[in-house]
Order: C-alpha cells, then structure tokens, then sequence
C-alpha cells in the first residue's frame, strides 16, 4: 500500500486525496444559508423580544392589582420557566425535574405571601425542601438512573430559579407596589432594547457562535436606567437617584443573564448536542434573566 505524503490517504482502497487549496471548512455559505441563518437570528431575537415585553407588562400591570395577583402573575411566569427549562435542557429524569419545579413554584408564592411583610426569609426553607424533592427525584428513578449529577444539578438550578422569582411577591408585601413594577419593568427594557439592537448593530459580536452584539448589552443597561428615572418622573413614588441605580442593576443582571442562557445553549451545540425545546429555546433567556432580576432588585430594593 502507498500513501500520498501530503494527504496521508490510501490510493489502492481508490480513495482519492482532497484538494488542499482552501482550508477546511473554509467553503462559502450559499445565498439561501446566509438568509436562512439571518432569518433563525431575527426569529429567536423576536421570540425573546417578545417574551421579556410580555412578562414586564403582565408582572408590573399585576404589581398594582394586588398581592395575589400579583403572586398569580409570578405563578405564571415560574411555570413558564418550569417548561421552557424542561423543554430545553432536557434533563435525564425529566418528568421529575418539572415535578419539583411545580411544587416549589407553588410553594415559594405561597410562603412568600404568608411571611412576605417580614422579608423573604422563609424562602430558605423552601429552597430547602426542593433540595430534598431534588434527591428524592433521583433516587425514585431506581435503576434507570444514569448521568445523575448531571439531572441533579439541572433539577436543583431550576428550582432556585423559581424561587428567585418569588422573592418580588415577598417585595410586594413588604413595599410599595412601585418598587415591584419598576424592576420587572425596567429588567423588561433592557432586554428588548438589547435584543433590538442585535438586530440593527450585531457587531463587534459578544462570540463569533452567539449571535449578540456588544453594543445592544450596553445600551439594554444604560436604557433601563434612562427608563427608570423616567418613570419616577412620571408618577412613580420612588426617589430618583435610588430609583435609576436600581434600574440599572436590574437591567443590567437582566441582559447579562439572557446572554449566559444563549452561551449556554450555543456551548451545548458546538460540543455535539442539537437544538431542542423549538421556540422555547430562545424564550428560556428572558425567564432565566427575571429570575436572575428579582433577587437583586430585592435587595437593591431594601436601600430606597
């Protein structure tokens, strides 16, 4: 048997060497790739656009109705989370995984109204209670249990997620109404403004496989502060300089988390995993970035 030196193929199994005058994988994308590739960023943008404008609507309208609704709303949301999560991630055990997601949403908005006027202290015990659901989850999958931290982990992150959603309802019940709807609200804006501005101004990109660009994340942050001030000048009773920092907080752990979920989801891909969860893919962001929202604007919140 002979070999080509420069291919290092076997020319007898009739096998001929490729042509090395371009670099492999250096072939140009056809038309119909480029627009189909373009046409997959502005669907996913849409879908996260409009699943952030959505939430911050309904969250901070239900702010002003009341503490349950309010805790209905968030209700809502968590189970939103809860699915987009499973969806996604598919997670080894998934049934279990939505399970405990269910019952700790319901059980964190049922503490928090309960025990909210005097801080979300209580939402430790049902953090809690959802490790111990967690473990029990993987041990009730008996002998069909493999990759179990991995299922673990998946389960345990989705829960402190939705508990993180229900530290606004406590918020609800020890403060004003208008210190809720202003972080949801302002968390909503950044991310629309960020995701807008993906579209007009995609580069210098956060990562060549993460269709973000760096300037949407900045302008998300600086628009939610501007957003912010503006509401108190409208009518919020919050103080202004207060009012803008915690807007800014807010809409900047709000951008960069939607970011991180779309790291995430592209790491997962370029390490041999496919797309999964559909639309809810790049729905997950927004829901992740709320839930990253709510704690900090809880405890920027205690400042004002």
């Amino acid at each position: 048997m002979t070999t080509d030196d420069a291919s290092g193929v076997w020319h007898d199994r009739g096998v001929q060497p490729r042509p090395r005058s371009e670099p492999l994988g250096s072939e140009p994308l056809g038309d119909a790739s480029i627009t189909e590739g373009a046409s997959l960023v502005t669907s996913a943008a849409t879908v996260a656009g409009v699943t952030a404008l959505v939430g911050g609507a309904v969250l901070g309208g239900a702010a002003f109705a009341g503490p349950l609704p309010y805790a209905i709303a968030i209700l809502l949301a968590q189970l939103a989370l809860v699915g987009a999560w499973c969806l996604v991630t598919r997670p080894p055990g998934t049934r279990g995984t939505a399970v405990v997601g269910v019952l700790t949403a319901i059980a964190a908005d049922a503490v928090a109204l309960a025990t909210g006027e005097r801080g979300a202290g209580g939402l430790v015990a049902v953090l809690a209670c959802a490790f111990g659901a967690t473990t029990f989850t993987q041990l009730a999958r008996g002998v069909k249990r493999r990759n179990v931290t991995e299922a673990f982990g998946s389960t345990l992150t989705m829960a402190v997620a939705v508990i993180a959603l229900a530290a606004t309802v406590a918020l609800r019940q020890a403060e004003n109404p208008d210190l809720v709807a202003l972080i949801v609200a302002a968390a909503a804006v950044a991310m629309v403004i960020a995701r807008l501005a993906d579209l007009v101004l995609p580069r210098p990109a956060a990562h060549r496989d993460v269709p973000r660009g760096v300037v949407g994340l900045a302008l998300g942050s600086a628009v939610a502060a501007g957003a912010s001030a503006l509401a108190v000048q409208l009518g919020l009773n919050l103080a202004l300089g207060p009012a803008t920092l915690v807007g800014w907080l807010v809409g900047t752990a709000a951008v960069l988390a939607d970011l991180g979920v779309d790291f995430a989801r592209a790491g997962r891909i370029a390490a041999g995993g496919r797309p999964t969860g559909g639309l809810a893919g790049p729905a997950l962001g927004p829901l992740v970035a709320l839930a990253v929202a709510a704690p900090i604007g809880y405890l920027a919140g205690l400042t004002l």
